[in-house]
């Protein structure tokens, strides 16, 4: 920048006589603040003295109003802030990080530099503290500038990447919807990585029917580092989603809510559990990485209501270890957590970064803000079913995860099951998953073929609904509900010509309460 201008500015800032907050105008503030935003590129190359400066030059006109008077003047103090660092100290004793304090004051007064400036800095840790991120805030201003014109490519494509990635929701996962919003910003977008995660979309037919040549074409032509290293991650690795018991998703993710067993697989001391971490889609519809987990949870001192427990968890070689409590989320759940709050999360062992788009990002790392426990009967065993938080996040995109993450795991010495002979010896009341006894019901033959049927004899009154799901918990099949009016012999002849060779999940619902049963066509 040439120093005359820099010595010009020097001077002005120096001589200048600051007015009274009385004496502020609008249109003088706002004057400074855009001589002062001109400059902001060259701001690196400015000694701390000369910011320090301009930082007095512009503080009355950012200050007045708490940044309401000159939004334009909050945000130049913001740009000032960010090169120089600082906190500012509020009368009760509060601090806040000061650049940070007036981006959000000018994004507040809606001036729109600040509105994506703001954004980008909290989604890209471009302050220097730690910050909470509201992503709901941040899309609602990227939609408001869009509707302004203002810088709309750069607006479109973080808008299709918070709707891609189900932040701006606190739904389990993306929802049709969702995605499609996700695929017109991305497309209303010239913005380079706009078109990389259209190319995402399309490889694995989010919002469009799934078209891996096209994509890997959309990448190659894209021709950006991201698009490049994306496309040797797609190439050398098998894309396909993982196929996992349907018993396994139903317990971890569709039937989690509703579920209210009462967990009896924890016991004193010690309990090992094996099983898998399993990482879904951003749309639930299928598993991305299934990964064997070991956990134990030890019990180090009960408190009647609580207890404080020890985790160790295994996984990819690399062992970690948490303390934490451990309480029933309320008295009419059967769901148990341990917090671990936003600063001492459980950090887990790396896992490979299936997404791959930058050469130094080949794992990520998920930390863990706590864990939701419940109980589950899962393939005929007793399981623990570990879901966590939306607050958790990835650490390496500094982003949280509002996709389903699980945990299954089997108790080291399983429970003994209890048998089930007839459905009078079971509480039709509750809702719990149970698998089907060979002396309650039958299904011949297995494996089926293009029809099967189902035999059984109830003991009382009930109404039945059958249904069929594949390996991804998907419904295939689904029949009428009938009543049940007496204990004799009943036998329903189910149509399964339709279903492809696989293997299925023959689940009955009997009075509120399911039954599954696992078959296979050939």
């Amino acid at each position: 920048m040439n120093k005359s201008i820099i010595w010009g500015l020097l001077c002005l800032a120096l001589t200048y006589v600051q007015p009274t907050f009385a004496q502020l105008t609008k249109t003088e503030c706002d004057q400074k603040a855009e001589t002062i935003i001109e400059l902001k590129n060259s701001f690196k190359d400015f000694p701390i003295p000369f910011i320090d400066e301009l930082i007095s030059f512009i503080t009355p006109c950012a200050e007045s109003g708490y940044g309401r008077l000159s939004p334009a003047s909050a945000y130049a103090a913001g740009l000032l802030h960010l090169r120089r660092g600082g906190y500012t100290t509020f009368p009760g004793g509060s601090v806040q990080e000061t650049s940070y304090l007036h981006f959000f004051r000018a994004s507040y007064y809606k001036y729109p530099p600040a509105m994506l400036d703001h954004g980008i800095n909290l989604l890209t840790k471009g302050y220097r503290g730690r910050h909470s991120i509201a992503y709901g805030t941040i899309a609602n201003n990227l939609e408001a500038l869009v509707a302004q014109d203002y810088k709309k490519d750069i607006a479109h494509y973080i808008l299709g990447y918070l709707y891609l990635k189900n932040l701006v929701s606190n739904e389990d996962f993306t929802n049709a919807t969702l995605v499609a919003k996700a695929k017109t910003n991305f497309e209303a977008s010239n913005h380079p990585m706009a078109k990389h995660w259209l190319a995402i979309m399309y490889y694995f037919g989010y919002g469009a029917p799934q078209n891996k040549a096209l994509a890997i074409q959309m990448l190659t032509d894209n021709n950006i580092l991201n698009s490049t290293t994306l496309i040797e991650t797609l190439q050398n690795q098998n894309n396909d989603w993982i196929p996992i018991s349907a018993e396994e998703r139903l317990a971890s993710l569709d039937n989690y809510a509703s579920n209210n067993k009462e967990i009896t697989i924890v016991g004193n001391g010690t309990t090992t559990f094996k099983g898998h971490f399993i990482v879904y889609d951003w749309t639930a519809a299928g598993v991305k990485q299934y990964v064997p987990v070991t956990l134990s949870i030890t019990e180090r001192e009960d408190h009647g209501t609580y207890k404080n427990v020890s985790y160790e968890l295994i996984m990819n070689g690399e062992t970690v270890v948490k303390n934490a409590r451990y309480a029933q989320v309320n008295t009419s759940v059967n769901e148990f957590y341990s917090g671990f709050g936003s600063s001492l999360t459980l950090k887990l062992p790396p896992l490979k970064n299936v997404l791959q788009d930058h050469p130094t990002k080949n794992t990520i790392i998920h930390s863990l803000t706590g864990l939701y426990f419940k109980q589950a009967t899962v393939d005929g065993k007793e399981a623990l079913i570990v879901k966590t938080p939306s607050a958790s996040q990835i650490v390496e995109f500094n982003e949280e995860i509002h996709t389903p993450i699980r945990m299954v795991l089997y108790p080291e010495t399983p429970t003994p099951p209890t048998a089930i002979t007839t459905i009078a010896e079971t509480d039709i009341k509750t809702s719990t998953p149970l698998e089907l006894d060979k002396n309650f019901a039958t299904i011949a033959p297995n494996p089926i073929g293009n029809q099967f049927e189902i035999t059984y004899s109830l003991d009382k009154e009930a109404e039945v609904q059958i249904s069929i799901y594949d390996l991804f918990g998907q419904q295939r099949l689904s029949l009428p509900s009938q009543n049940n009016s007496n204990s004799s012999l009943q036998s329903t002849t189910i149509d399964s010509s339709a279903l492809p060779s696989g293997t299925y999940i023959v689940q009955m619902r009997i009075n509120g309460q399911y039954f599954t049963k696992t078959v296979i066509k050939e």
